[in-house]
């Protein structure tokens, strides 16, 4: 199996868009469907930026990371821990989210979406994964929280949807 494949960390970890992104307050007034959508865009851009002590502030700290052929992982540094993997190795990961559903109930905000996942090492051949997710996150402080993150590949959800 590639190298890439075996490290992927969790493939659609959030919502987001191909768009610029824009400014993100450290608080929202009320949880709305939108509000889903820009904290998976937060989350992207503070993944490919390395900024991982911010990125540990967007999940709960009892959070669980269920992702494709990888264990069950339980709490946020645990999480944070693995996230970090790939660029450990050099790799420059970068993600697309298609948002197909952003539902808020009883505090809880659920979300589906279609991912796009791309994995650069230096000196080999970039590696593409594309699949869905279903995002859980919990109302906190002003704002979204990660607290499960189930990804999988999907056979309806392709690299080239994203063309």
């Amino acid at each position: 199996m590639n190298r890439a494949l075996c490290l992927l960390a969790p493939l659609a970890l959030a919502l987001g868009s191909a768009t610029a992104a824009p400014a993100f307050a450290e608080t929202v007034a009320e949880p709305t469907a939108q509000s889903l959508v820009d904290a998976g865009e937060r989350w992207k851009q503070l993944y490919e930026a390395g900024d991982w002590q911010t990125l540990r502030g967007l999940y709960t700290d009892d959070a669980v990371l269920m992702s494709q052929g990888q264990p069950k992982l339980e709490g946020a540094d645990t999480i944070v821990a693995f996230l970090q993997r790939l660029s450990q190795q050099g790799a420059k990961v970068s993600f697309q989210f298609a948002p197909e559903e952003a539902v808020i109930e009883s505090g809880l905000g659920f979300v589906t979406a279609k991912y796009r996942m791309d994995i650069a090492f230096p000196g080999a051949e970039p590696v593409v994964v594309a699949g869905r997710s279903l995002l859980i996150y919990k109302w906190a402080d002003g704002g979204w929280k990660l607290w499960r993150d189930i990804d999988n590949f999907a056979p309806d959800a392709k690299p080239e949807d994203f063309e």
